[in-house]
């Protein structure tokens, strides 16, 4: 497979040069590169974030006096983070390494913002981007109706989360699901995972792929009790969300008409929750 390398992820003018993608294994050692610094400065930043609530939470007992030197019943007075807490370290482990890889790895140059801002002025990206957003989120529907005639339930892992977040603070629940983690996470899988192997002339290999490692980090593998009956469906409907916004991006040529897709889709999907209950 062929395709159109381009210099820095840019869109369709920057994608229009003739040559030559680079040899596939060549490709997947660069993709594997990123992958491996991504996951690094993920570890890193959430190790970070995870030391800081810990340092918080003894700060916070210390004050209240807790007497025992117990660490059974340290950790157990220590609890589990709530959804304000969560959704800090969420930002900084993802956000933080989005914005990290993307200066470091991809920056995005003078002559792609202003193609960018070029395609956010036109209706059809606007367009294109609406309609993205509800075809995912019909083809979840459609998943998820076939799962529930099998007997299997499709909450992600990260409904707990947003029930509770949902009830307590809709407003920030609101502004995290439909601003603030789509900005990070299609910097992060579009911009830095999606864009290498884009460059590097596999732009469908590198949809599939980077969606793949979006799926695995909305729904990771052997974590928690869930079956592979469950997990699978919540697998294919992220990668197919993944795919969907790399070719939202690719197709503009705009990483803002993917971030609004993905936007307009959890939007939709907290919309539907709250029509039909599930938050309760």
């Amino acid at each position: 497979m062929e395709a159109d390398p381009v210099q820095s992820g840019g869109g369709q003018g920057a994608s229009s040069r003739p040559g030559r993608a680079l040899p596939l294994r060549q490709a997947l050692s660069r993709f594997a590169l990123e992958v491996l610094i991504v996951a690094v400065l993920f570890g890193l930043l959430s190790l970070s974030g995870a030391l800081a609530w810990g340092l918080w939470r003894g700060v916070q007992l210390a004050l209240q006096g807790m007497p025992t030197a117990d660490p059974g019943a340290i950790m157990q007075a220590v609890g589990k983070p709530g959804p304000l807490a969560t959704i800090a370290m969420s930002v900084l482990g993802v956000g933080g390494t989005a914005l990290a890889a993307m200066l470091w790895r991809a920056p995005p140059r003078g002559d792609e913002r202003r193609r960018s801002r070029a395609a956010l002025r036109m209706p059809a990206t606007w367009l294109l981007a609406l309609f993205t957003a509800a075809g995912v989120i019909c083809f979840s529907a459609v998943v998820a109706q076939i799962a529930a005639a099998l007997r299997q339930s499709l909450d992600p892992t990260n409904m707990t989360l947003v029930r509770g977040t949902l009830a307590q603070h809709p407003g920030l629940l609101l502004l995290f699901a439909v601003v603030v983690a789509p900005i990070y996470e299609e910097v992060l899988f579009r911009r830095v995972l999606f864009g290498r192997l884009w460059r590097d002339g596999w732009p469908l290999l590198g949809a599939v792929l980077s969606g793949v490692l979006f799926a695995f980090m909305h729904e990771p593998p052997w974590v928690g009790d869930k079956s592979l009956a469950v997990q699978l469906p919540l697998w294919v409907v992220y990668t197919c969300m993944g795919i969907a916004f790399a070719w939202v991006y690719r197709r503009t040529g705009s990483l803002g008409a993917s971030i609004i897709a993905h936007g307009l889709n959890n939007a939709f999907a907290l919309g539907l929750m709250m029509v039909f209950g599930v938050a309760r």
